[in-house]
């Protein structure tokens, strides 16, 4: 799922912060460091702590300079858990828009804190943020998995409950509390935003604590995290039994892929929008020899290659061929989840940290499992346990969203085609089964939309546009009615910019056959066939 590299997107305009209102412009009515931690039942605060920043600036964050606020951060542990989690909430020193906006993490990490709380504090947002706990009193960093298991390698059940479910949901009633002592005032709206694990925690947050946000923007959601998790470490399952393909041969066959199955959706632009028409067979490359940078020479490409290839494509499968989690989408990059490196004439898989981590921490609970040598019977066991084990405490795919729908609450979801570590199809299989459960699209459509990207990234990147401001769209539906019927997405790369306006699924774009390729007036959104 989930690296850290794919963090970094949250505090960018892909989180589409829209200008602050000019009205009301709230100040204060308390001094930083005289606010005092809400109280709530279920925990004690260890400690807290107020003070003022200005001209705050986080480097990766261009857009996002010389925010001023008070940084109030508590730290709070929950009776009979044994742990310390840290909640922070950033509160705009002058021109409050009236909103807070909870935040989420990604990876195996629950918040990631100043990357994604600079630009909406910026912006005028009160913002907050958690890291559940899973620091271990800021002892490790999440994404290494450690936080799952106890000391005595069981399972730490209390962590889970905190990354699951519980630290989303104490974080937004503080966050709107201290919003409220701070202010004087009521927060108006409330919202979420977050990707990847981050998504994930907003569709937590729809389906089981449904009053906590008017609005939720969820994006490339691991709703299916029992599953995307071990499947993600699929593609090294396959390196380690068969070869694992120096990068250049991976190169190949992208190329190869997207000049096969860019024409299919009726628009020869680069971007590959109709992938469940893409059948492409990897061994029609077999024998060709390509110019290698890794090797430092040529290599011809062989039929085990294309056996690598063809089965990282197909995705995770059983022993006997049953389908177990979606495969890498044509057109995505392999090297997000099927890396390799290249050394003295000797190539290596190296796996997707996070993958690895949860096969080894929350599955196998065995820090020294040697993943690499795992045959495919081995790895079946390892994708069945995860699923038994953690579907109930971690699943997030329950059709069931009436109490969001009634509270008035608004989701929206935009999913990248060519993300490789959670996989487009895994939000449609929920969206269609919300569908049958919520009584028909029409009726889905009014609180629910998801927008395909193609080409699009994980959260952000790719080579095909992306959504902007896709947050200031989800004001606007929840706060003036403004229903999205599409999503404007855009992206340069080598000084030419392409723009497209994203349908609502099952919605696709449509080529109009004569405009500019780059231009999004050049397509319109067609039913399904």
């Amino acid at each position: 799922m989930f690296s850290s590299l794919f963090l970094t997107f949250l505090g960018q305009t892909v989180l589409g912060i829209p200008a602050p209102l000019p009205e009301p412009q709230t100040t204060p009515r308390l001094a930083c460091d005289k606010l005092t931690p809400p109280v709530f039942y279920g925990y004690d605060v260890n400690y807290s702590e107020g003070f003022e920043v200005r001209n705050y600036t986080l480097p990766s964050i261009l857009l996002a300079t010389g925010a001023n606020f008070c940084n109030f951060t508590l730290s709070l542990t929950h009776h009979g858990a044994n742990d310390v989690v840290y909640v922070s909430i950033w509160l705009p020193l002058e021109n409050w828009n009236g909103r807070f906006l909870a935040t989420g993490g990604g990876g195996l990490a629950a918040g990631t804190f100043a990357s994604t709380m600079t630009d909406p504090v910026s912006k005028g947002y009160a913002a907050g943020s958690t890291d559940a706990g899973l620091t271990l009193d800021n002892t490790i960093g999440p994404n290494s998995g450690r936080w799952a298991l106890n000391p005595d390698g069981s399972i730490n059940k209390a962590l889970i409950e905190n990354f699951a479910t519980r630290s989303i949901h104490e974080m937004a009633v503080i966050g709107k509390a201290t919003a409220k002592a701070f202010y004087g005032v009521e927060v108006s709206h409330s919202y979420y935003s977050g990707c990847s694990q981050g998504g994930r925690q907003g569709y937590f947050a729809a389906q089981y604590s449904p009053e906590d946000f008017d609005g939720i923007l969820a994006n490339a959601p691991a709703i299916n995290t029992p599953e995307v998790s071990p499947g993600d470490f699929w593609p090294s399952v396959v390196m380690g039994n068969i070869v694992a393909p120096p990068q250049c041969v991976f190169g190949r066959y992208l190329e190869a892929i997207i000049a096969e199955c860019d024409p299919l959706d009726g628009a020869v632009d680069g971007l590959i929008s109709a992938p469940e028409k893409c059948d492409f067979d990897t061994t029609k490359l077999v024998g060709e020899d390509i110019d290698c940078s890794d090797t430092g020479g040529t290599v011809t490409i062989t039929s085990d290659h294309a056996q690598v290839v063809a089965k990282t494509l197909q995705g995770a499968r059983s022993t006997t061929g049953e389908f177990l989690w979606y495969g890498n989408p044509p057109g995505a990059p392999f090297s997000g989840l099927a890396n390799t490196r290249t050394e003295n004439g000797s190539t290596v898989a190296v796996p997707f940290s996070s993958a690895e981590a949860w096969m080894r921490y929350f599955v196998a609970q065995d820090p020294d499992l040697d993943t690499a040598s795992l045959t495919f019977a081995e790895f079946e066991d390892i994708f069945n346990e995860s699923v038994a084990k953690f579907t109930e405490p971690l699943g997030t795919a329950d059709p069931d969203l009436s109490a969001f729908r009634d509270a008035g609450g608004k989701l929206l979801t935009w999913h990248g085609m060519a993300d490789p570590l959670i996989t487009h199809p895994g939000t449609i299989l929920y969206w269609d089964r919300l569908r049958e459960k919520m009584g028909g699209a029409e009726k889905l459509d009014e609180f629910y939309r998801v927008f395909l990207a193609p080409g699009a990234g994980h959260c952000s990147g790719g080579y095909g546009p992306v959504p902007v401001e896709p947050l200031a769209v989800l004001v606007d539906w929840v706060e003036g009615g403004k229903v999205p019927d599409t999503l404007f997405a855009s992206t340069t790369r080598d000084g030419v910019n392409t723009t497209r306006k994203l349908c609502p699924y099952p919605k696709s774009l449509g080529y109009d056959g004569r405009g500019d390729l780059k231009d999004a007036s050049s397509f319109t959104c067609v039913d399904p066939e």
